[in-house]
């Protein structure tokens, strides 16, 4: 089988000087320290070693800086996040930074926060102000994000959130949406299905906005004892599957199979000791993989080879992946195995590169 190649469409960075403008990570969180692409190169560097694939790049997903919605002033947060991600493209940095113009074509997309629930108008003039501020840099943006995993019940269904949602399928931008099962609960999926039949009404299919769902919608995965033949007693997972299926009704809609150690209790010290081939390590895995099969499996079968997209949710991974060491490789290694038992050749390409190509139309 031919080297395939690997983008990961899901990576947050941000350099030690910015991180107080993070809304989430205050000081003593697990990741309140830099993460940037040379700790992102590391933190992936034994793939090489242990397999023929290769890194070709990752798309950049907003890290929830401090942000307001209509207020030009709230816009600050990500407009130095625009700053950022921009000397990183260009190959230009700041000391300290952890990135340099041998990094520049790991960036291979870029999705920026935006004020949806603020509608096309507002997005309309946040999007100028935000090209003005990406100069050339804005042929890599690709979409946009608003968390609603946080937000009160109603926010997807709200006029001004469904007219940005029209706005962006109309010019070419994805939607990359973030809700969560577990902490949220299942009405965000639920909502979230109101909000597409609401987004693509009346839309033809070349103008239907692009969605591309976030951590497998982060449902439990706490239980180990899921059953894929629908036991009754086990509402968690048939509730998500369910869900999830009618979200995979709807045209132009992916799902990243990302973020899956945040829903897990966290991976034992084990998880960071010896080298890749170290016995701890590897049974270690094997058992997350074990794990997480019955929910990957529901995942690839409801959407399909061709609408599932690797992604590795770093840094955030390492939280509960194994540590910063192992994060990564860790994910990577669950997934890698998952894939290779389950997946034709072509449809294993697909997974790790070109479903991200095509979801986010990124440059050959």
């Amino acid at each position: 089988m031919p080297a395939l190649d690997i983008i990961d469409s899901h990576v947050h960075l941000y350099p030690r000087s910015e991180i107080q403008s993070l809304a989430w990570c205050s000081k003593g969180h697990p990741l309140h320290d830099q993460y940037s692409v040379e700790e992102y190169l590391e933190a992936s560097n034994e793939l090489t070693t242990i397999s023929d694939q290769r890194l070709r790049g990752f798309v950049f997903i907003e890290t929830d800086r401090e942000s307001a919605l209509e207020a030009e002033a709230g816009w600050e947060g990500p407009f130095r996040e625009i700053d950022w991600i921009k000397r990183i493209a260009d190959g230009t940095s700041r000391p300290g930074e952890g990135h340099g113009p041998q990094h520049a074509h790991l960036c291979l997309g870029i999705v920026l926060w935006a004020p949806l629930p603020s509608g096309s108008e507002v997005m309309s003039r946040y999007v100028d102000r935000a090209k003005d501020r990406a100069g050339s840099t804005w042929q890599l943006v690709k979409g946009f994000r608003y968390l609603v995993q946080d937000k009160p019940a109603g926010t997807m269904l709200s006029n001004g959130f469904i007219d940005a949602l029209k706005w962006m399928g109309c010019n070419g931008y994805a939607f990359d949406l973030g809700v969560d099962a577990r902490s949220g609960g299942l009405w965000q999926l639920s909502e979230a299905v109101e909000m597409m039949a609401k987004a693509h009404n009346g839309a033809s299919e070349e103008n239907k906005v692009v969605v591309v769902i976030n951590h497998l919608c982060k449902p439990d995965m706490r239980s180990r004892d899921v059953n894929v033949n629908d036991n009754p007693a086990d509402h968690i997972f048939r509730d998500w599957k369910h869900e999830i299926a009618r979200l995979a009704s709807f045209s132009r809609m992916y799902m990243k199979v990302s973020g899956g150690f945040s829903e897990m209790d966290a991976l034992p010290p084990g998880a960071r000791q010896g080298p890749w081939d170290s016995s701890v390590r590897q049974e270690l895995i094997g058992d997350v993989r074990r794990w997480a099969e019955n929910w990957l499996k529901e995942t690839l079968t409801i959407f399909g080879p061709r609408r599932v997209i690797f992604g590795s949710d770093w840094p955030v991974c390492n939280v509960g992946g194994g540590g910063n060491e192992v994060g990564w490789m860790n994910w990577w290694s669950v997934i890698e195995g998952f894939v290779q038992d389950n997946m034709s050749q072509d449809d294993q390409a697909s997974f790790w590169s070109g479903n991200a190509a095509k979801a986010y139309g990124l440059s050959s």
